[in-house]
């Protein structure tokens, strides 16, 4: 039984009444009545509210991506003749932000109702949706009851894979501005001749088949046979550094959506894709190997990575890189040098394993001290912020450049663009035959 504020403030005016009823001895049993009148009312509210027949129902997408705004369909059914005000709220994982978090609905008799919201997780992992909740207003305004319909459902959040989505919906990317890739062909640039197709967007003047266009009386495009199964692995740091927030997820949420971005573009265009995971050792390998079901089972070693409060051995990992790959390879390493002690362990294996294969470095810059570094500080407690902001993205840079020497390359970009850029790059390699 929930009182209403239209209640509470009855009550307040039949008060007033009372407290002059020590001076007219008549009017205490008219104001004894009245209450006694308002509570019975409130009485009868409450029945009529618990005689409303109503059903909720909640629908959920069957994997939730982090990060992302996910709808999440309430559906109120309202079995009645009287139009009922209700007031709902879903019991969400407290990990995840909803908007709104609540919602005071009007159901017309006999009807259906739908009530949509977003949930937008900050973590992987699995979670437990709780019941729903509904206050249910009586006619009068006077009392509400509260009901839980149970709802209890475990749901899995997985990394951001609407890339790989859109981009399997796009088929041989057709819309490659708006998906903004330079270029993706499952058919390389080779020099011999493989078929015919019509011809899609992105496509270059180049490899126009004119002959075949003019006999068919629309575009064609000749397709060269390129080497295929070329070896790309992808290693994730899950190391302390990665646990720091950036635009609202972990550097390693970042990185583990451009991996999996990254490893679905290679998978299509015909690579074999490997993972290492690593911290203060290897913690999962997967050997480069092609197929969807690859591409599963890097989603399912990634779903439940976490970073580890540890410092990171790179030389564990290219130590044991070294023993597994025998074939030259693309080594895609997504890690982070606000550490430089730590990074510093970094520059020479790398640079001895550039010499076997095609080392990339992939890190996500730290957009908060870009921030903090745009703003004039004001005081002298953000003077000494400043200070220390500009110092570390100074040996940020002077690492960076230390990493990009000996064959090395090294991409530093925003946590929005480290998906595509790191797509592209690989397109890049592949288009110069680097590999």
């Amino acid at each position: 039984m929930i009182p209403s504020e239209r209640l509470w403030g009855l009550l307040a005016l039949l008060a007033l009444p009372m407290a002059l009823a020590g001076f007219f001895p008549g009017l205490g049993g008219a104001v004894l009545a009245l209450d006694a009148l308002a509570l019975a009312l409130a009485a009868f509210d409450y029945l009529l509210a618990r005689r409303v027949r109503l059903e909720v129902h909640r629908t959920l997408p069957e994997r939730l991506n982090v990060g992302v705004a996910n709808r999440v369909d309430v559906r109120l059914v309202h079995r009645g003749r009287g139009t009922v005000q209700v007031r709902v709220k879903d019991d969400a994982p407290s990990d995840f932000t909803t908007e709104p978090g609540e919602a005071t609905l009007r159901l017309t008799p006999d009807s259906q109702t739908q009530w949509v919201y977003r949930a937008t997780p900050v973590r992987r992992g699995k979670f437990m949706f709780g019941d729903l909740h509904v206050r249910v207003k009586g006619p009068l305004g006077l009392m509400s009851q509260e009901r839980t319909f149970v709802a209890a459902r475990s749901v899995s959040v997985y990394p951001d894979l609407r890339g790989a989505r859109r981009l399997l919906l796009s088929g041989a990317a057709l819309d490659l501005v708006n998906l903004g890739l330079r270029q993706l062909r499952r058919d390389g640039r080779g020099s011999e001749f493989a078929r015919l197709r019509d011809y899609a967007q992105g496509d270059s003047v180049r490899d126009v088949d004119w002959k075949a266009t003019a006999r068919r009386g629309r575009p064609v495009t000749r397709v060269l046979e390129s080497e295929r199964s070329q070896a790309l692995l992808i290693c994730v740091d899950a190391g302390r550094s990665m646990a720091a927030q950036v635009d609202g997820l972990t550097k390693l949420d970042h990185a583990v959506n451009a991996a999996l971005f990254l490893a679905f573009v290679a998978i299509r265009n015909g690579d074999r894709v490997g993972l290492a995971l690593f911290a203060d050792g290897v913690k999962a390998y997967l050997p480069p190997a092609a197929g969807r079901g690859q591409y599963r089972k890097l989603v399912d070693t990634l779903y439940s990575a976490t970073p580890s409060l540890t410092y990171v051995d790179y030389l564990a990992l290219f130590k044991e890189l070294n023993v597994r790959l025998n074939r030259r390879s693309l080594l895609c390493v997504f890690t982070d040098f606000l550490d430089e002690e730590q990074a510093n362990t970094l520059v020479a294996p790398l640079h001895r394993l550039a010499r076997r294969h095609v080392p990339l470095c992939l890190s996500v810059k730290d957009t908060a001290l870009q921030k903090l570094l745009r703003t004039p500080p004001s005081g002298p407690e953000q003077a000494f912020q400043h200070a220390v902001a500009s110092e570390l993205l100074s040996d940020r840079e002077v690492l960076k450049a230390r990493v990009s020497r000996g064959g090395v390359q090294m991409l530093d970009v925003a946590p929005d663009e480290l998906s595509l850029a790191a797509v592209n790059r690989y397109l890049d390699i592949k288009a110069r035959g680097v590999l």
